[in-house]
């Protein structure tokens, strides 16, 4: 009987839905010299369990910084030095850029009036949409106007009793 209550016990424990007092009884149960052979493998897993709880370091480890005031000076020491190298690698890259061969002076050229003109292109077509859309907009008030005096008919008439 008490070996499939241990059985049980083991499942819940491999689901770990066990309670720390059903883990104390496994401890015990285990801690014995004869276990059945198919458990041999628990005895070893709860022994090594207890082995390390009673394992323990006399070192006391200090957790925590010693002076923050000083890990601030360095957080500020260290965002000064990579604010002057960024500051640093941007005023060289700005002298590279200063000196060009004249022939990539001219590719450089080039390119910006090739962009200007797509640019001018672009804005001409966006006019022409522009115009469109104005249009557009012309025929949905006319359409509405026809709507309006269609219902403005329909009331004359009804006024009337001409239909």
């Amino acid at each position: 009987m008490e070996l499939n209550k241990i059985e049980d016990l083991l499942e819940k424990y491999n689901e770990g839905v066990t309670s720390l007092t059903e883990e104390a009884q496994l401890r015990s149960y285990f801690s014995q010299e004869t276990v059945p052979p198919h458990l041999e493998s628990y005895k070893q897993l709860f022994s090594y369990f207890d082995l390390d709880a009673k394992q323990f370091s006399p070192t006391i480890i200090k957790v925590g910084a010693k002076n923050p005031k000083k890990i601030r000076w360095y957080a500020s020491a260290a965002a000064a030095l990579l604010i002057l190298f960024t500051a640093f690698m941007s005023l060289t890259t700005q002298k590279d850029n200063l000196t060009l061969s004249e022939d990539e002076l001219y590719a450089y050229n080039q390119t910006l009036k090739a962009f200007q003109l797509i640019s001018n292109n672009i804005n001409k077509s966006h006019e022409a949409f522009n115009s469109f859309n104005m249009i557009s907009s012309s025929f949905e008030k006319g359409k509405k106007n026809i709507t309006m005096l269609g219902e403005f008919n329909n009331s004359t008439n009804k006024i009337f009793n001409l239909k």
